[in-house]
């Protein structure tokens, strides 16, 4: 045997005994986003939402999801819809990044942008969130028309776009993230340094264009006229009244299925 072969087996053996030394890493650490949403918030009156079969489908089976549809009981403003996904113990099937379900769900997008918001969280920090402008048939339930969905049509033949606008984020236990490959970097950096696992949750927020439907001469909600630049004030406004009930600070976040540090269980 030669010397190097006994320096790579050594090296090796000294791999392998170490890894017994290592300190047990401790159970999966909760989100710093709570799971139990208002039902009501000021003017705001929740009222939940089932996530679509195709969510359901396609993500492992430990996630769970949170949503709800906020409407103002003065009717002065478009309702807004909260949908937060909690991941299980493998990321790679319970969380990734949003746009994959939108385009499964037949959106298509008309702009992209990264911001910071000011003055939405209790600690004064910016909030990172995707902004998405986003278009799409508007398409009648196949589960009553056959097989084959159908488009809903205007008085004169053409098909009814629905437009929206969606912020998301990403609630890990210490940090917030907007972006899906800047959350794994940081998942990685905990994971590796800080020594556990964490429960991420992805938030996101949306509502209707209702005056891109008004041009359509339709009125799908019954919702006053509100414009892109006025849609994404009333998330913004929403935002400064929910996170601040619904965010726990840094480190602060509470799960009740991860109770006592134990992984998730099915």
């Amino acid at each position: 045997m030669t010397k190097r072969t006994i320096v790579l087996f050594c090296f090796i053996f000294g791999m392998f005994g170490a890894l017994f030394l290592l300190p047990v890493t401790p159970g999966m650490k909760p989100s710093r986003l709570v799971k139990d949403l208002p039902d009501q918030l000021g003017d705001w009156r929740g009222t939940p939402r089932e996530p679509g079969a195709l969510e359901k489908k396609v993500l492992a089976q430990d996630t769970e999801f949170r949503r709800m549809e906020y409407s103002d009981i003065t009717g002065e403003r478009p309702s807004i819809e909260t949908s937060i996904v909690f991941s299980g113990k493998n990321l790679s099937q319970s969380i990734h990044r949003p746009e994959v379900c939108l385009r499964a769900q037949g959106w298509t997008f008309v702009h992209e942008n990264y911001l910071q918001l000011q003055g939405v969280l209790s600690s004064g920090a910016p909030l990172p969130v995707k902004e998405l402008i986003c278009k799409r048939i508007a398409m009648k339930n196949p589960e009553k028309d056959g097989d084959k969905p159908t488009p809903y049509l205007t008085e004169d033949g053409k098909e009814v776009i629905l437009w929206r606008v969606f912020y998301y984020t990403f609630f890990g236990h210490e940090a917030i993230v907007a972006g899906h490959y800047q959350r794994t970097i940081v998942d990685m950096r905990d994971r590796l340094f800080k020594g556990y696992d964490q429960r991420w949750a992805y938030a996101t927020f949306s509502s209707y264009i209702t005056s891109k439907h008004t041009e359509q001469g339709i009125m799908l909600t019954g919702a006053p006229n509100f414009n892109e630049e006025e849609t994404k004030e009333l998330i913004k406004d929403f935002l400064r009244e929910f996170l601040p009930v619904v965010v726990a600070e840094p480190r602060s976040g509470y799960d009740p299925s991860l109770e006592e540090g134990k992984n998730i269980g099915l």
